[in-house]
Protein backbone atom coordinates (compact mmCIF):
# COMPACT_ATOMS: atom_id res chain seq x y z
CA UNK A 1 0.00 0.00 0.00
CA UNK A 2 1.48 3.31 -1.14
CA UNK A 3 0.91 6.39 1.03
CA UNK A 4 0.24 9.87 -0.39
CA UNK A 5 3.23 12.22 -0.60
CA UNK A 6 3.59 14.75 2.22
CA UNK A 7 3.14 18.47 1.44
CA UNK A 8 6.35 20.53 1.22
CA UNK A 9 7.41 22.20 4.50
CA UNK A 10 6.39 25.84 5.10
CA UNK A 11 9.18 28.19 4.21
CA UNK A 12 9.35 31.71 5.75
CA UNK A 13 11.20 34.54 4.04
CA UNK A 14 14.62 34.95 5.63
CA UNK A 15 14.45 38.77 5.72
CA UNK A 16 11.37 38.75 8.01
CA UNK A 17 12.57 36.46 10.78
CA UNK A 18 16.06 35.95 12.10
CA UNK A 19 16.81 33.01 14.35
CA UNK A 20 19.68 33.13 16.77
CA UNK A 21 20.93 29.71 17.89
CA UNK A 22 22.37 29.67 21.39
CA UNK A 23 25.03 27.22 22.56
CA UNK A 24 22.56 25.05 24.52
CA UNK A 25 20.38 24.61 21.50
CA UNK A 26 17.67 27.13 22.46
CA UNK A 27 16.54 29.58 19.78
CA UNK A 28 15.23 33.12 20.41
CA UNK A 29 13.95 35.81 18.10
CA UNK A 30 16.63 38.44 17.58
CA UNK A 31 14.34 41.04 15.91
CA UNK A 32 13.32 43.50 18.67
CA UNK A 33 9.57 43.84 19.30
CA UNK A 34 8.10 47.33 18.90
CA UNK A 35 7.61 49.24 22.16
CA UNK A 36 3.97 49.36 23.27
CA UNK A 37 2.31 52.40 24.98
CA UNK A 38 3.57 55.94 25.56
CA UNK A 39 6.36 57.40 27.60
CA UNK A 40 5.61 59.71 30.53
CA UNK A 41 7.05 62.63 28.56
CA UNK A 42 4.65 62.02 25.66
CA UNK A 43 1.66 61.79 28.02
CA UNK A 44 2.71 65.01 29.81
CA UNK A 45 3.00 66.83 26.46
CA UNK A 46 -0.48 65.71 25.39
CA UNK A 47 -1.98 66.75 28.75
CA UNK A 48 -0.31 70.17 28.50
CA UNK A 49 -1.64 70.73 24.97
CA UNK A 50 -5.16 69.70 26.01
CA UNK A 51 -4.97 72.06 28.98
CA UNK A 52 -4.01 74.99 26.74
CA UNK A 53 -6.82 74.19 24.29
CA UNK A 54 -9.35 73.92 27.14
CA UNK A 55 -8.26 77.30 28.53
CA UNK A 56 -8.67 78.90 25.11
CA UNK A 57 -12.08 77.30 24.63
CA UNK A 58 -13.44 78.47 27.98
CA UNK A 59 -12.11 81.99 27.37
CA UNK A 60 -14.00 82.17 24.07
CA UNK A 61 -17.10 80.15 25.03
CA UNK A 62 -18.67 83.04 27.01
CA UNK A 63 -18.41 85.35 24.01
CA UNK A 64 -19.85 82.95 21.45
CA UNK A 65 -23.51 83.17 22.62
CA UNK A 66 -23.21 86.97 22.89
CA UNK A 67 -21.98 87.23 19.31
CA UNK A 68 -24.66 84.79 18.14
CA UNK A 69 -27.40 86.87 19.81
CA UNK A 70 -26.24 90.16 18.25
CA UNK A 71 -28.34 89.75 15.04
CA UNK A 72 -31.52 89.27 17.10
CA UNK A 73 -30.63 92.33 19.15
CA UNK A 74 -30.06 94.38 16.00
CA UNK A 75 -33.39 93.18 14.58
CA UNK A 76 -35.09 94.39 17.77
CA UNK A 77 -33.49 97.82 17.41
CA UNK A 78 -34.54 98.08 13.76
CA UNK A 79 -38.12 97.21 14.71
CA UNK A 80 -38.12 99.97 17.31
CA UNK A 81 -36.59 102.39 14.78
CA UNK A 82 -39.40 101.55 12.32
CA UNK A 83 -41.94 102.09 15.10
CA UNK A 84 -40.41 105.46 15.97
CA UNK A 85 -40.46 106.53 12.31
CA UNK A 86 -44.14 105.50 12.06
CA UNK A 87 -44.90 107.44 15.26
CA UNK A 88 -43.19 110.53 13.81
CA UNK A 89 -45.19 110.29 10.59
CA UNK A 90 -48.45 109.73 12.47
CA UNK A 91 -48.09 112.27 15.28
CA UNK A 92 -45.79 114.79 13.60
CA UNK A 93 -43.27 114.79 16.46
CA UNK A 94 -40.99 112.58 18.55
CA UNK A 95 -42.57 110.84 21.58
CA UNK A 96 -42.57 113.36 24.42
CA UNK A 97 -42.19 111.74 27.80
CA UNK A 98 -44.11 113.62 30.53
CA UNK A 99 -41.77 116.03 32.34
CA UNK A 100 -42.97 114.97 35.79
CA UNK A 101 -41.94 111.39 34.98
CA UNK A 102 -38.37 112.13 33.90
CA UNK A 103 -35.82 110.49 36.19
CA UNK A 104 -38.35 109.67 38.91
CA UNK A 105 -39.53 106.15 38.29
CA UNK A 106 -37.67 103.71 36.05
CA UNK A 107 -40.61 101.31 35.84
CA UNK A 108 -42.96 104.12 34.76
CA UNK A 109 -40.38 105.28 32.18
CA UNK A 110 -40.14 101.79 30.66
CA UNK A 111 -43.90 101.24 30.64
CA UNK A 112 -44.46 104.63 29.02
CA UNK A 113 -42.13 103.88 26.09
CA UNK A 114 -43.61 100.41 25.63
CA UNK A 115 -47.17 101.79 25.59
CA UNK A 116 -46.28 104.65 23.20
CA UNK A 117 -44.90 102.37 20.48
CA UNK A 118 -47.16 99.36 20.97
CA UNK A 119 -49.74 100.72 18.44
CA UNK A 120 -46.94 100.86 15.87
CA UNK A 121 -46.10 97.16 16.03
CA UNK A 122 -43.39 97.25 18.71
CA UNK A 123 -44.18 94.51 21.24
CA UNK A 124 -42.83 94.54 24.78
CA UNK A 125 -40.43 91.65 23.99
CA UNK A 126 -38.86 93.76 21.22
CA UNK A 127 -37.43 96.11 23.85
CA UNK A 128 -35.44 93.28 25.44
CA UNK A 129 -31.93 92.22 24.40
CA UNK A 130 -31.70 88.40 24.27
CA UNK A 131 -28.26 88.46 25.92
CA UNK A 132 -29.46 90.45 28.92
CA UNK A 133 -32.46 88.15 29.29
CA UNK A 134 -30.17 85.10 29.25
CA UNK A 135 -27.67 86.57 31.72
CA UNK A 136 -30.27 87.54 34.32
CA UNK A 137 -30.31 84.49 36.58
CA UNK A 138 -32.55 85.92 39.29
CA UNK A 139 -36.08 84.91 38.24
CA UNK A 140 -37.66 87.74 40.25
CA UNK A 141 -35.51 90.28 38.39
CA UNK A 142 -36.08 88.96 34.88
CA UNK A 143 -39.01 91.28 34.27
CA UNK A 144 -36.89 94.40 34.90
CA UNK A 145 -35.51 96.30 33.24
CA UNK A 146 -37.96 95.85 30.36
CA UNK A 147 -36.33 98.45 28.12
CA UNK A 148 -32.80 97.47 27.12
CA UNK A 149 -32.49 100.16 24.43
CA UNK A 150 -32.51 103.81 25.53
CA UNK A 151 -34.25 106.19 23.09
CA UNK A 152 -32.80 109.65 22.58
CA UNK A 153 -34.98 112.53 23.74
CA UNK A 154 -35.81 115.13 21.06
CA UNK A 155 -38.00 118.24 21.15
CA UNK A 156 -41.42 118.43 19.48
CA UNK A 157 -40.20 119.84 16.18
CA UNK A 158 -40.90 117.24 13.46
CA UNK A 159 -37.51 117.58 11.72
CA UNK A 160 -35.31 117.43 14.83
CA UNK A 161 -34.82 113.62 14.88
CA UNK A 162 -33.59 113.75 11.26
CA UNK A 163 -31.46 116.89 11.58
CA UNK A 164 -28.22 115.00 12.34
CA UNK A 165 -27.58 111.70 10.57
CA UNK A 166 -25.07 110.68 13.22
CA UNK A 167 -27.39 111.43 16.16
CA UNK A 168 -28.49 108.03 17.55
CA UNK A 169 -32.15 107.22 18.00
CA UNK A 170 -31.42 104.25 20.27
CA UNK A 171 -28.47 103.03 22.33
CA UNK A 172 -28.21 99.63 23.95
CA UNK A 173 -27.82 99.86 27.74
CA UNK A 174 -24.52 97.97 27.83
CA UNK A 175 -21.76 96.17 25.95
CA UNK A 176 -23.63 92.91 25.48
CA UNK A 177 -22.00 91.58 22.30
CA UNK A 178 -18.30 92.27 22.76
CA UNK A 179 -17.80 95.35 20.58
CA UNK A 180 -19.42 98.05 22.65
CA UNK A 181 -23.08 99.01 22.99
CA UNK A 182 -25.08 98.89 19.76
CA UNK A 183 -26.22 102.25 18.35
CA UNK A 184 -29.19 102.71 16.00
CA UNK A 185 -29.28 105.74 13.65
CA UNK A 186 -32.19 107.53 11.92
CA UNK A 187 -31.69 105.57 8.69
CA UNK A 188 -31.97 102.24 10.55
CA UNK A 189 -28.25 101.44 10.38
CA UNK A 190 -26.75 99.90 13.50
CA UNK A 191 -23.10 100.03 14.58
CA UNK A 192 -21.27 98.91 17.70
CA UNK A 193 -19.69 101.62 19.84
CA UNK A 194 -16.14 100.38 19.15
CA UNK A 195 -16.67 100.93 15.42
CA UNK A 196 -18.14 104.41 15.97
CA UNK A 197 -15.23 105.63 18.12
CA UNK A 198 -12.62 103.81 16.01
CA UNK A 199 -11.45 101.22 18.51
CA UNK A 200 -10.12 97.92 17.13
Amino acid sequence: MVSAPLPPPLQLPLQQTKILVLPRGKAIRSTPLPALGFTILEIAAVVAILGILAALFFAVSDRLPMRAEAPKCMANMRSIQVGLAAYLQDKGHWPQEPVDQLGNNEDAYEDWWIDELKPYGVAEATWMCPTIKRLVTNKSAQGRPKVHYTPTMFDKHPSTPYRWSTQPWLIEIGNMHGQGALICYPDGSIKPMDEVVGRD
